[in-house]
């Protein structure tokens, strides 16, 4: 960890808001099974009002930007952690030594997390693909970018062939297949709801489900890293570009955001149409780094204010500051919410707006527990042994 004069508060901040972001989306994923976290039909609580405006303000406004923010300022950590590549990147001594070591303990967290905790581990997708964007750190902004930009078109282009080359299934099929994710769903809700050990066998079982999807997941991954490493080389990151460049991000982040929003309100109002569905899902993963960016775009802007908005980037640098420790929490304390055996057992019982007001309270909860303790110590507890691993002993108070 830095000393705090060389922080960069927009940094931190961005941590913060992608850590609080990604909790919204996560939130179905630990209340529910996989086959009906993001299922509309499916739903076990119907398709009311407030559940429907939950799920399109999720999907529409944080679905996909958030973690693709947190990707691609993990891309910028390698080179933050690493420095330029040269001597001793590849031994265990020098600053590309630390940097390898580091990914391999991610790698350790993110299999105990996937596993133990919860199936829905970022961790271990970030540490390998990590692992091949740290070859890349002293390329230069164009470069990066380039490499970036066409490794999410391809993956870009993946999805979409993936989503429209299926045919839309007729009425009565449908059906029969929300049929089928109901039933599936109602075994594995018993499981979660069972003692602590049926909740981790299912969780497990989860993880080995999703474990397949690791090179599609590399894919896009190390294309976001190598964009936020290059953006910021460009000065986007770090609060050092034009107001011009910054409008422009913005610009055409809220045109993107627009255009994803006219399918999904088609598919809300409209009847529920599998087609507008497809069609919000496949332009909300293209255009997320458009929006993404232009969410960076409002932050830098906010952080050369003068005025409230300052205020924010404040407020989220420190949960930023401390992003490894309160993602880890945000599964132990909604796990136990959740999950049979680790506390209170409300699987599958809570709606979306109430998964809503629980990750409110949770946003709150981390901000002031965040301030709280980076006034009192340089770095989070989970930051701290992560880097006594990789790097050694380090000093925790101020």
């Amino acid at each position: 960890m830095a000393a705090d004069k060389d922080r960069i508060i927009l940094l931190d901040a961005l941590r913060g808001l992608g850590v609080l972001g990604i909790l919204l989306c996560n939130a179905p994923g630990f209340a529910f099974p996989m086959e009906l976290s993001d299922s509309v039909r499916a739903w076990p609580f119907g398709t009311g009002p407030g559940t429907m405006s939950v799920w399109l303000v999720t999907q529409w406004l944080f679905q996909r930007k958030f973690v693709t923010l947190f990707s691609m300022l993990f891309g910028i950590s390698m080179f933050l952690v690493g420095g330029e590549k040269g001597p001793g990147a590849r031994g265990g001594s020098g600053k590309g030594g630390v940097l390898y070591r580091r990914l391999g303990w991610l790698a350790v967290f993110g299999v105990v997390h996937g596993f133990a905790i919860w199936w829905g581990d970022v961790l271990l997708s970030y540490a390998l693909a990590g692992l091949a964007v740290a070859q890349a750190r002293s390329w230069s902004a164009r470069k990066l970018l380039a490499w970036g930009i066409g490794l999410w078109v391809a993956f870009s282009a993946i999805t979409l062939l993936g989503l429209f080359a299926l045919p839309v299934l007729p009425p009565a099929d449908q059906a029969a297949e929300v049929a089928r994710e109901a039933a599936k769903g109602a075994a594995d809700i018993a499981a979660y709801r069972g003692g602590f050990l049926s909740s981790l066998a299912i969780n497990a079982r989860d993880r080995l489900e999703n474990l397949p999807y690791e090179p599609i997941i590399f894919m896009f991954t190390a294309g976001l890293m190598m964009i936020g490493l290059g953006a910021y080389k460009k000065g986007v990151f770090t609060g050092a570009a034009s107001g011009r460049t910054y409008g422009v991000l913005i610009a055409i982040g809220l045109g993107a955001l627009a255009l994803v929003g006219w399918p999904y309100f088609a598919f809300v109002a409209g009847g529920r149409q599998e087609h507008d569905l497809r069609l919000a899902e496949g332009l909300q993963m293209v255009t997320a780094p458009l929006t993404t960016l232009a969410y960076v775009g409002l932050m830098a802007l906010a952080a050369r204010s003068a005025g409230f908005w300052r205020r924010l980037p404040a407020v989220l640098a420190p949960v930023g500051q401390m992003a490894f420790t309160n993602y880890i929490a945000q599964s132990l304390v909604m796990t136990a919410i959740f999950y049979g055996g680790r506390g209170l057992g409300l699987f599958a019982r809570l709606d979306r707006p109430a998964l809503a007001v629980i990750v409110v309270v949770l946003w709150i909860a981390q901000a002031l527990w965040s301030r709280w303790w980076i006034e009192r110590f340089s770095m989070g507890p989970l930051e701290w042994v992560w880097r006594r691993l990789y790097r050694g002993p380090s000093p925790l108070r101020r």
